[in-house]
C-alpha cells in the first residue's frame, strides 16, 4: 500500500548538542560562551531519533548547531550512531577547532555536509568573533576537507553587517579559488547579542548595494553560488519574490536542554515550547503540536500591506511577539525610501522642471507622480489655459505606468481616438480596452527590449511590465472638479475588475485638474510638471 503523504513532513531537524562556545561573537543570536552546561547525554539524543526512525522516518536531515558543536567531546560518537541509524547529517561550526585529526573524525563518522561561518576578511572577521587566528585556520580547513573530497555540500555562512558588507567581494573572490559547493549569506538581525551591537545593522543603502552584489555573482560572475539564508521577504532586491518561513511546519529544533521547539533563534517563549525528549515523544509532538506555527496569524500591521502575499508576515525570528510587530519591514526599510529615491532620480533627470503638487483630502493618500514627457502629451491633447475647440468635448487618455510601494508612476499616456467619442461624452467601451491593450503591448515590447533607457534603481524590472492604471478625462465645463454619477460607477467598476483605478479630471479651459483613487474614491495627491 502506497503511504499516504504527510501534511507536515518533516525534512530538517536542528540539534542544539552544546550551548557552550569558544567565541563571543558581536552578532550571534543565541549568546552562547564558554560557560553554558552541556544538559542532554548521547543517549537522550539518540533515544529521540530511535524516536523519529520509528515513527516518522529517517528522511530527515539532522543539522548539528551550538554553541560550538565540536566543544563537545562525543560529538563523533553520538553521530555515528545516528547514521548507524540511517541519518545523514551536517553541522554548523565556528571553523577554528577543525584540525587534521577532527577532520578524519569527521570521515568516519559519515558526516555529509558543513557550513563554515566566516564573517569578513582577517582583521573584521577576527575582532568580530574575539577569535585570534580563526581566519587562517578556516582558510585551511576549508581547504582540507575539499581535498579529502568526502562531504556532500561544502559551504560557508556570511552575515553581512556594517563592518564587514564592502569586504564581501573581496572575500568571495578567495572563496571561489577553494571551490566550495555554495555561501550561505544573510542580512544581520536584531536579536541575541547582536541588539547589544546595533551600530553593526546594516542600512538601507548598504542593504541594497549587498543585494545587488549578491546577484551580481549568481548571475554568471563566479563559479561559486551564493544562496539566502532566512534573510526577510525582501522583494526585487533578490531573484526570487515570496518569501516562507517553514519553522514548526517543515522545521524543528531539540535545543540543548531538550525542549522541543522551532528555529532555535525564534525568540524563547514559553508558550512557544512544544514538548521535551526526556519526557516527551518527538515524533507524537512532531505529529500532533506546532498549532500556533502551522496557523500563523499575520500580524495586524501586515493585513493591508500590498507585499502580504509574498511575505507572510516574514521570519518568526525576528518578530516581536509582545507587540505583534516584525522587527524587520521590506516595506518600512527599503520600499517607501524606493519612492523617495524615484522622486529624487526623477528630479536630477529633468533639473529644469519645476513640479508642483496638488493636494487631495487625504494626507495619507498614494501619490501619483506624471512625468514631464507624458505630462506633455498631456498638455498637447487637452490644451490647457487654452481656448481650443476640442476643450468643449470631453476627451480621455490611458494612463500607464508603474506602481513603487503605494504610489503611481505615469509614464506613458495614450489618447483614445475620437471615433470612440459618442457626441461630446468620453464613453468606456470594449472597443477602447481593446485599443487600449494592443497599445500597452507595443510600449512594453518596446520598453524592455531598449538598451538606452534610462534606469532608476526603484524601476520595474522585466519581470514588471507597465501596467494601465486608469484614465485622465476632461470635464469642460466644471469650476470645481469632481466627479459625476457615471464616473463614480465606472471607477467602482473598474476597482472590482482591476483591484484598482485613478480617475484624473482635467478642466482644459481653466487649467485645473484633480486625481482619485481607491476603493473610497478619495482625491489623492497629485505630482506634475508645474505649466507656464
Amino acid at each position: 500500500m502506497k503511504k499516504e503523504k504527510e501534511k507536515y513532513p518533516l525534512c530538517s531537524l536542528l540539534i542544539e548538542v552544546t550551548k557552550k562556545c569558544n567565541a563571543a561573537c558581536d552578532q550571534c543570536g543565541s549568546r552562547c560562551d564558554i560557560h553554558c552546561e552541556e544538559l542532554l547525554s548521547g543517549d537522550d539524543i539518540i533515544n529521540a531519533l530511535t524516536d523519529i526512525k520509528e515513527n516518522i522516518g529517517t528522511d530527515v536531515m539532522i543539522n548539528i548547531s551550538g554553541g560550538e558543536p565540536l566543544m563537545r567531546k562525543d560529538l563523533f560518537d553520538i553521530m555515528t550512531r545516528a547514521v548507524a541509524l540511517g541519518f545523514d547529517w551536517g553541522m554548523v561550526t565556528n571553523g577554528s577547532l577543525i584540525t587534521d585529526k577532527v577532520i578524519e573524525d569527521m570521515k568516519k563518522s559519515g558526516m555529509k555536509t558543513i557550513t563554515i561561518s566566516l564573517d569578513g576578511l582577517r582583521e573584521t572577521h577576527e575582532s568580530l568573533r574575539h577569535l585570534p587566528g580563526s581566519f587562517d585556520k578556516i582558510i585551511n580547513a576549508l581547504k582540507r576537507i575539499r581535498e579529502e573530497n568526502f562531504v556532500d555540500h561544502l559551504q560557508v555562512t556570511f552575515v553581512a553587517n556594517k563592518r564587514n558588507v564592502y569586504e564581501f567581494e573581496e572575500l568571495y573572490a578567495i572563496l571561489d579559488k577553494i571551490g566550495l559547493d555554495s555561501i550561505r549569506v544573510s542580512n544581520i538581525d536584531p536579536i541575541g547579542r547582536a541588539l547589544d551591537n546595533q551600530n553593526l545593522l546594516l542600512n538601507r543603502e548598504e542593504l541594497l548595494y549587498f543585494t545587488s552584489l549578491v546577484n551580481k555573482f549568481n548571475s554568471g560572475k563566479g563559479r561559486t553560488r551564493i544562496v539566502w539564508s532566512c534573510p526577510h521577504y525582501l522583494g526585487d532586491m533578490v531573484n526570487h519574490r515570496r518569501f516562507f518561513c517553514f519553522s514548526g511546519i517543515y522545521g524543528a529544533s531539540i535545543l540543548n536542554n531538550g525542549d522541543i521547539y522551532v528555529c532555535s533563534n525564534v525568540p524563547k517563549r514559553p508558550e512557544f515550547i512544544q514538548g521535551n525528549i526526556l519526557k516527551d515523544s518527538f515524533s507524537e509532538v512532531w505529529k500532533n503540536g506546532f498549532k500556533f506555527f502551522r496557523n500563523r496569524p499575520l500580524p495586524a500591521k501586515c493585513k493591508d500591506c500590498e507585499y502580504k502575499d509574498d511575505c507572510k508576515g516574514d521570519s518568526l525570528h525576528t518578530m516581536d511577539f509582545n507587540t505583534d510587530t516584525p522587527l524587520f519591514c521590506y516595506r518600512d526599510m527599503i520600499a517607501k525610501q524606493k519612492f523617495e529615491d524615484y522622486k529624487k532620480s526623477l528630479f536630477e533627470r529633468f533639473p529644469d522642471t519645476e513640479f508642483c503638487e496638488i493636494s487631495g483630502d487625504d494626507e495619507n493618500a498614494p501619490e501619483i507622480i506624471i512625468e514631464p514627457e507624458a505630462y506633455e502629451l498631456i498638455s498637447a491633447y487637452f490644451h490647457p489655459g487654452k481656448k481650443h475647440p476640442l476643450s468643449m468635448y470631453e476627451q480621455q487618455m490611458a494612463l500607464i505606468g508603474f506602481k513603487i510601494e503605494n504610489n503611481f508612476v505615469i509614464r506613458y499616456v495614450i489618447p483614445c481616438d475620437d471615433k470612440l467619442r459618442s457626441e461630446d461624452m468620453a464613453i468606456y467601451t470594449p472597443k477602447i480596452k481593446k485599443y487600449i491593450d494592443k497599445e500597452l503591448k507595443i510600449i512594453n515590447n518596446n520598453y524592455y527590449g531598449s538598451s538606452d533607457r534610462t534606469v532608476c534603481g526603484s524601476e520595474p524590472d522585466n519581470k514588471k511590465p507597465m501596467r494601465f492604471f486608469g484614465y485622465i478625462h476632461s470635464h469642460p465645463i466644471q469650476e470645481e472638479l469632481q466627479y459625476s454619477t457615471g464616473d463614480e460607477s465606472f471607477h467602482r467598476m473598474m476597482i472590482k475588475a482591476q483591484g484598482e483605478y485613478i480617475g484624473i479630471l482635467i478642466n482644459p479651459s481653466l487649467n485645473v485638474i484633480g486625481a482619485y483613487c481607491g476603493k473610497d474614491i478619495k482625491q489623492a495627491r497629485l505630482i506634475i510638471p508645474k505649466g507656464e
